[in-house]
């Protein structure tokens, strides 16, 4: 692409894609980190302006934003490890923007069975819901097919319908063994 309309393909990226890029990492990260993170975004894509599907640009951005919120997680982890290790005490994890605003019992019942899915299902369903993305763009952003993001909705649906419904569930704690380990695929 010629540098005068890759600029100009970009700040028509920007322009139009900027709030929701934002408002995605605001609702899983704090404020800097999240103006960071969307930063980071726009960087991958200025780089990768040819590889951005026409018409399917959003479903693409936020592809890159979930690796972008992956690599500052995992860069967050370890920054933490070093602080623990150097000062031997222990840190407080910050509060997610759902258990701030939302307090009910019923809320915190649903959050308590969102957090025990694995994380690959959390980001499906945090796609469909907050993003209010179709399975056709859910699909273009996990790289995977429409066919699959409906099939993994269905299980989730399932097994969130499960654990409501069963009060021994409730009190189970979010499984460990989904965190993947550092350094792998996310």
């Amino acid at each position: 692409m010629q540098p005068d309309m890759a600029e100009a393909r970009f700040q028509e990226l920007y322009c139009t894609y900027q709030r929701q890029v934002v408002s995605y990492f605001l609702r899983r990260t704090d404020t800097a980190s999240a103006r960071d993170a969307a930063a980071e975004t726009f960087l991958v894509v200025w780089r990768r302006i040819d590889d951005v599907p026409q018409g399917a640009e959003l479903p693409w951005l936020y592809g890159i934003a979930r690796r972008v919120l992956a690599n500052f997680r995992r860069s967050q982890r370890r920054y933490d490890a070093l602080g623990r290790k150097v000062s031997r005490t222990e840190v407080t994890e910050s509060l997610t923007p759902e258990t701030v605003i939302i307090r009910r019992s019923e809320d915190e019942e649903m959050i308590s069975a969102i957090g025990r899915l694995r994380p690959e299902d959390q980001e499906v369903l945090l796609l469909a819901v907050w993003e209010e993305l179709p399975h056709s763009e859910i699909a273009v952003a996990l790289k995977t097919s429409p066919n699959a993001v409906a099939q993994r909705m269905r299980r989730i649906k399932k097994q969130l319908t499960h654990e409501l419904n069963h009060p021994l569930r409730r009190n189970a704690t979010p499984a460990a063994s989904h965190k993947p380990e550092e350094g792998g695929r996310t």
